[in-house]
């Protein structure tokens, strides 16, 4: 690839991820190509929709999870484990916008992110499976159930998330841990 080439890429990929961090997830490529200061077909080029912008950007906080998953499994005890990770990854979820909209999204555009996405569902049901007993729920369906948080607390005025966050959490944590049913 030429060094033009190379710096232009850069660009608007560190335009893209500016954006999307600052909670511009709705970026059009049009606006990410005038405002990288190239051409519109370079900014297609790199990102063919706005969706595999958005993975692009996204997937390495799938991948960061993946990593606080891995770590969570060293823990030695098993409830705590599952709930430092929970605890992390809500915080991380609410932290970056848009990354709810790639969790929750059963169809990925870039093989890479469906890839992340999987492993992170299997870390997930691995931290569930060193429960005893065992939650009746799969890594998958716990992603799913952490994207619903997400958005609950995300319903709440700024100055009520935390409260919010706090009070959702620890209803999940008490049903995660609760004995089953007779």
């Amino acid at each position: 690839m030429r060094a033009d080439a190379v710096r232009n890429r850069q660009r608007i990929f560190d335009e893209a991820h500016h954006a999307i961090t600052a909670g511009e997830i709705t970026l059009t490529l049009n606006e990410l190509a005038r405002r990288s200061g190239v051409g519109v077909g370079t900014v297609y080029r790199l990102f063919p929709t706005q969706r595999a912008m958005l993975e692009a950007i996204l997937e390495d906080s799938v991948r960061g999870l993946i990593g606080v998953a891995a770590e969570a499994e060293q823990h030695p005890e098993p409830v705590q484990a599952l709930i430092e990770f929970l605890h992390t990854a809500l915080s991380a979820a609410l932290a970056r916008p848009g990354l709810i909209d790639i969790l929750i999204t059963a169809t990925d555009e870039t093989d890479s992110l469906r890839q992340a996405k999987a492993e992170l569902g299997a870390a997930a049901s691995r931290l569930l499976e060193r429960i005893h007993p065992a939650p009746a729920l799969t890594g998958e369906n716990l992603l799913k159930l952490l994207c619903g948080l997400i958005h609950a607390v995300n319903e709440h005025p700024a100055d009520r998330r935390p409260a919010a966050t706090d009070a959702y959490f620890r209803i999940l944590q008490a049903g995660l841990t609760a004995s089953p049913a007779p």
